[in-house]
């Protein structure tokens, strides 16, 4: 059976953008099973899925993990340390 193992969103305002960190229990792309993405969206959610930002935590399943490198992210997009591609 195919599960979600780990779900986190979290929504920047200032930057127009959610980032998303999920972890599957089966390879979700080349090599990995969990990834962080960020996409365009708006309080409502996300509107589109082109990703601006992608970083893959390869077969990462540890909860406390995969928070603590949602949280780096998030904070470094909003910080300036993490530029995003063009978000129009």
């Amino acid at each position: 059976m195919i599960d979600m193992i780990f779900d986190k969103k979290t929504y920047i305002p200032e930057k127009g953008v959610w980032v998303s960190t999920v972890a599957w229990n089966y390879n979700i792309g080349l090599d990995r099973s969990s990834e962080t993405m960020v996409f365009k969206g708006d309080e409502e959610g996300i509107e589109d899925y082109t990703d601006f930002y992608m970083e893959s935590h390869g077969h990462t399943y540890s909860k406390d993990t995969l928070t603590r490198a949602h949280k780096r992210i998030v904070a470094g997009i909003e910080d300036g340390t993490i530029e995003l591609e063009e978000v129009d």
